[in-house]
């Protein structure tokens, strides 16, 4: 790999975003760092995007287009992670935007870093839309001082972070080392929502190797017709997935020191999906929710537990139901 020039393959699942498509392939290929391989993965989109994705290959040799039946997000990324070729990759969501600069970021920091980067982190922008021309804010997707002094080193672990499950848990706000990942070859589950949480917390806890960029490089567009914005049966996979994290945690004896973040991690998906799903779900939802509240509770130290800001929170989904939890943190952004 030359350090100087390595190639960066950037990983785009596309599905029905023939609205912003445009908009996420030109903040790519207007990129000042050139060296990337661009894999967009048609996930038997039933719109104009392939038509899109045709146009812009046609224009720019780097874009590589692999066509498939629907296999969803999860099934879209592995197949990208299947034909990459690059030192590194990325992946972005095909309704978001980078800002100009980002890959060179990288590079710069890459070129006067002696030691190995795994990770790289960095910084973005949650863009909120309700409507389709119409902000209604602007969230930081992660606040640096959640991992500490920054003033030795911009190398950290997630064991250093004071919330590990609060944020910084996405995948499209990170680049991997390719050569690193192959050692584990970690993949997302197949056709699950969040499952980007799972696969976060497995590579963080592979490697010491994190390093953490402040600047704002990305930013994701939060809107209702995303798929992760209403929910049907796959309400369900919130659940699942903070199991398979809790069991990551147990794996690498990471979960003791971290169990009051998989609290408010727990009780965070538990609100998203009240306030996301189908009414009829809202119940039987809640009582899955509530068997993983009533496990956990008893492992944490009860004075503790009763001055943590989630307590109320995790009260509210153990004696409320699920409409009236709804109607309480309608408000809550989540």
């Amino acid at each position: 790999m030359d350090k100087n020039n390595p190639k960066i393959t950037v990983i785009m699942p596309v599905y029905k975003v023939e609205k912003y498509l445009a908009r996420c392939l030109d903040s790519i290929i207007l990129q000042t760092y050139e060296n990337l391989e661009i894999i967009c993965v048609n996930d038997g989109s039933p719109d104009g995007s392939l038509a899109i994705l045709e146009d812009y290959a046609k224009r720019d040799k780097r874009i590589i287009i692999i066509n498939q039946e629907n296999k969803g997000l999860s099934g879209a990324r592995n197949t990208g992670m299947a034909a990459m070729t690059g030192d590194y990759f990325t992946f972005i969501d095909s309704d978001d935007w980078l800002q100009l600069g980002a890959y060179q970021k990288f590079v710069d920091v890459l070129k006067r870093e002696d030691r190995t980067i795994d990770i790289f982190l960095f910084n973005g922008f949650n863009y909120l839309q309700e409507q389709q021309t119409t902000a209604v804010g602007v969230i930081k997707i992660f606040d640096v001082k959640e991992w500490g002094d920054f003033k030795q080193s911009h190398f950290k672990t997630i064991r250093q972070h004071k919330n590990p499950m609060h944020n910084s848990m996405a995948v499209w706000n990170k680049i991997f080392r390719t050569e690193w990942y192959r050692k584990y070859n970690f993949q997302f589950m197949d056709r699950m929502l969040a499952q980007d949480r799972l696969f976060s917390a497995q590579t963080y806890l592979a490697t010491d190797n994190v390093y953490l960029l402040e600047d704002y490089l990305y930013c994701y567009r939060s809107q209702p017709e995303s798929i992760s914005r209403t929910m049907n049966d796959n309400v369900f996979h919130l659940l699942i997935i903070c199991d398979k994290v809790k069991e990551v945690y147990k794996q690498n004896n990471f979960f003791e020191e971290s169990k009051y973040a998989y609290l408010e991690y727990l009780v965070r998906e538990t609100l998203l999906g009240i306030k996301r799903c189908r009414k009829d779900l809202r119940t039987p939802f809640l009582e899955e929710a509530r068997k993983r509240l009533n496990v956990l509770i008893p492992e944490l130290e009860e004075e503790r537990y009763k001055q943590d800001i989630r307590y109320e929170l995790s009260q509210d989904i153990l004696h409320l139901d699920g409409e009236t939890l709804r109607e309480k943190y309608r408000s809550l952004w989540i």
